[in-house]
Formats: structure tokens, C-alpha cells, sequence
């Protein structure tokens, strides 16, 4: 009678996780019922906003945050790319670990919080301050702008498709779309090379489509093997590898490896992975993906992934960061954070934990206004309120239904308009024939059979 009342138990927890596990997905079905494949356009940026941050907080955060870092490795593969910093600020150690923790947390700011909140204001105002004076120099290209979105949008897409025990559905996949194309809008990035700028898109999807075979078509012009790309890639590999004890490094930059694709590792010359590395990476994402999806239950929602204090510090004003991958930038090194988990594995192996005593990794926490170079640090303050301002005038309810409605481009509102840098533009031959080949393969809607 025991074994069967185990027997009775495991059978119905299995039950119930099968249940369970497609819940949060699917009560978006119910909980926006008017936002199918024929209304995508409709989606305004806060449905966008509502529907993606439980992918990032709740469903898949291990996922998105590793994606998105992954999505700034990748961009160490296109020298042009990061041309402003290719005097050696991102081979340093620690100004690459705070440049990349900087953007972190400008990224975390700008897609956390709610579209036009003044943490997200501050955040893109910021994050377009600190581009602004290399874009009209000319050090970086609309192009590489334009390559840089499209990987935050796709790569968390691409990722969670590899990794996790389900694909995002096509309404998640559209909020992604509709919030970070605003995000390029506001940073005044052109889509001018995409097939439909001018005639606009009809939804999201139509939206992410066009940027992603354009994307593929940049890695195949520009992704080529190269002594910076190398440099830059390893720099990355070591904010990543910081915490890993030194003597397991050559077997972290093997599963680094299995992680990218063919071209990307050659133009970042790095070591092909050996088959048991790869073949040892597939099983494990196997076994993971068959787990959760049969035996997990959801997260629930007072576990889910937190990334920075909700208020600032009201003796200084300050926000902290709550998660890390290499130096606790930020970090409040409370007792929660000293004493948790993966503080004790810190500390066993060696690693970085949050300490006041660490004075270089800013335990005070951050203003948004001085986050970037150290040099930079505290400047540019005015300049933010009055892009805030013209932000705050290019937010749309409905970023794809009035397209029908004006005569104006679309992708770049006229008030925005700055002068072209240096190297604007890119051939679209590369890219013609994989969009038209997308193109093919979907009827959109409104349009006749």
C-alpha cells in the first residue's frame, strides 16, 4: 500500500506539472482575447510590455539574461561595430567589466520597466547620450546600430527556441517585436534598408521577419575572421569566465564555443569544440528541455527573477543591482546577497561576492544619469531631460495601425531626423533574396489571396 500511495503521489504531481506547465502562456490567450494573428497590429507597446516581462522575470530568465549577453559577445565579431573602443578599453579587464556591466544595466532599466516611466526615460535618454557623440563622428554606422538591435530582439528568440522546453508563441514573439523596434525608433536608428520601411509593416511579426533576414545578411558581409575580434571576444570571455575557477577556463571556453555557430567562431578565431564537448552540450540541453517540461512546476511569482531594487536607497538616492555574471558591480552587499546560495559557491571556489570592502565595484549602487566611461560619469544630465522630452512625443498606442493613416515614413519620426553619419546605409542585394524567399512563405493579413 506504500509503494502505491508514492506510486499514487509521483503519477499525480506529473499530472499536475503537465497541467500547470503551459498556464502563463496560455491565460494570455484569455487575458488579451482581441490580439490574434489577424489583429497583431493593434498591439499597443504597453500590451508589449505586459506580455514580455514574464518571459524575462518568470518563464525564461536564465535564458533571456544569458541571451542577451551572448547578443553583446556577438557583436565582437564585427569590427566596425565597436570601432569607438578599439584603443584597448574593452581589451582592460576591469573598464570592459564595467562597460559591460553598465550596459547590463541600462538594457535591464530601458525593457523592465514600463514604457515611459521615468526610470525607462532615464535609461534611453542615457543609453542615446553616451552613442550620440560616435554616431555623429562617424565611429559607428547606422548599420551597426541597426545589427546591435536585432540582436537583442532575436537572440532571446533564437535562444529560448535552442534551449528551453518550449518555443515563445507568435503573441510573445510580436511583444518582443513591437518593444524593441519602438526601442530603435526613440534611439533614432533608420530602418530605411528594410523591404517595407516605406509601405510599413503590418505587424510585429512582418516587422521581425524583414530585421532578421537583413541581420543574417550583415553576419554574412561582415563576419569575418580578425585580430580585434579575437581580442575583443576573449575580453568578453573573461567577464563571463570570472567567477569560474581558472583551472576549468579551457573547458568553459570549449562549451563557449559549441554555444556559436561555425562563422562566428571563425571570426572570432576560436578553437573549434571537440565532439564530446558538443555532443555532452546537446544532451544536457536535452535532458534540461524534457525536466522542466514534464516534472517543473512554473516559477511562481514571488520567485521571480529580480534584477534591480524596485526604489533607490533613501539615504543616497542610489539603485542596485541584484544579479551578476563577473564582478558584483552594484551589488548591496546585504546579508541576503553575502549569504545565499551561490555565495557560498563564491566563496568556495574563489569567486567575487558583494563586499563593502570593494569599493572599485560600486557597493553604493548607481545613478542612471552617470552610468558609462568613468569619464563620462555625471555629464550630459541636460541633454537627457531634453531627450526625454522629445521621446516622450514618439511613443505610439498602436506602433503598426497607423501606418495606413500618414504619409510619413514610419521607422523614423521626422522630428528625430539628425544628419546622416559617416557610412549610412548598406548594400541590399545580400539581403534582397533571403527576405523575399521569408516573403514567400506567408500570406499577411489584409492582403488579397
Amino acid at each position: 500500500m506504500f509503494l502505491l500511495a508514492i506510486i499514487a503521489v509521483v503519477l499525480g504531481y506529473i499530472v499536475l506539472a503537465e497541467k500547470l506547465r503551459f498556464r502563463r502562456r496560455d491565460s494570455l490567450t484569455s487575458k488579451y482575447p482581441n490580439l490574434d494573428r489577424q489583429s497583431f497590429a493593434h498591439m499597443t507597446l504597453d500590451d508589449a510590455f505586459e506580455i514580455q516581462l514574464p518571459l524575462a522575470e518568470l518563464e525564461f530568465p536564465i535564458t533571456f539574461s544569458t541571451s542577451i549577453f551572448f547578443a553583446l559577445f556577438k557583436v565582437c565579431s564585427h569590427p566596425s561595430a565597436l570601432s569607438e573602443i578599439r584603443g584597448g578599453e574593452l581589451a582592460d579587464t576591469t573598464l570592459s567589466s564595467k562597460r559591460a556591466a553598465d550596459t547590463g544595466v541600462l538594457i535591464t532599466e530601458i525593457v523592465l520597466n514600463k514604457p515611459r516611466s521615468g526610470r525607462n526615460l532615464d535609461a534611453i535618454a542615457r543609453m542615446n547620450w553616451l552613442h550620440d557623440r560616435y554616431r555623429r563622428a562617424g565611429k559607428i554606422k547606422d548599420e551597426d546600430m541597426l545589427y546591435t538591435l536585432s540582436l537583442f530582439v532575436l537572440e532571446p528568440v533564437r535562444w529560448t527556441e535552442r534551449f528551453e522546453w518550449r518555443s515563445l508563441s507568435d503573441l510573445e514573439r510580436c511583444a518582443l517585436a513591437v518593444y524593441w523596434k519602438n526601442l530603435g525608433e526613440v534611439m533614432d536608428i533608420p530602418y530605411d534598408v528594410l523591404p517595407s520601411a516605406k509601405s510599413g509593416w503590418q505587424d510585429g511579426l512582418h516587422w521581425l521577419e524583414e530585421i532578421e533576414a537583413w541581420s543574417k545578411a550583415y553576419e554574412i558581409k561582415n563576419t569575418v575572421p580578425d585580430e580585434h575580434n579575437r581580442t575583443l571576444a576573449l575580453a568578453t570571455l573573461t567577464i563571463g569566465l570570472t567567477n569560474v575557477p581558472r583551472i576549468f577556463h579551457g573547458v568553459g571556453l570549449q562549451f563557449v564555443a559549441a554555444l556559436l555557430d561555425q562563422r562566428l567562431r571563425r571570426a572570432m578565431m576560436l578553437e573549434e569544440p571537440t565532439w564530446l564537448t558538443q555532443t555532452a552540450l546537446e544532451a544536457a540541453v536535452a535532458l534540461r528541455k524534457f525536466l522542466i517540461r514534464h516534472f517543473f512546476l512554473p516559477r511562481p511569482d514571488f520567485l521571480r527573477s529580480l534584477w534591480f531594487t524596485p526604489e533607490p536607497d533613501p539615504s543616497t538616492g542610489r539603485y542596485h543591482f541584484m544579479r551578476y555574471i563577473g564582478h558584483p558591480w552594484y551589488i548591496n552587499p546585504t546579508f541576503t546577497q553575502r549569504w545565499n546560495f551561490k555565495s557560498w559557491v563564491l566563496w568556495l571556489t574563489g569567486g567575487y561576492l558583494p563586499s563593502k570592502y570593494l569599493p572599485e565595484y560600486r557597493p553604493e549602487g548607481y545613478r542612471i544619469a552617470e552610468l558609462g566611461p568613468v569619464s563620462l560619469e555625471g555629464k550630459g544630465i541636460d541633454e537627457m531631460q531634453g531627450a526625454k522630452q522629445r521621446i516622450m512625443t514618439t511613443f505610439q498606442g498602436c506602433p503598426f495601425s497607423y501606418k495606413q493613416e500618414t504619409t510619413e515614413t514610419p521607422h523614423k519620426p521626422k522630428h528625430l531626423h539628425r544628419p546622416a553619419s559617416r557610412g549610412d546605409g548598406v548594400a541590399t542585394q545580400d539581403y534582397d533574396s533571403e527576405t523575399k524567399r521569408l516573403a514567400k512563405k506567408r500570406v499577411y493579413p489584409n492582403e488579397s489571396n
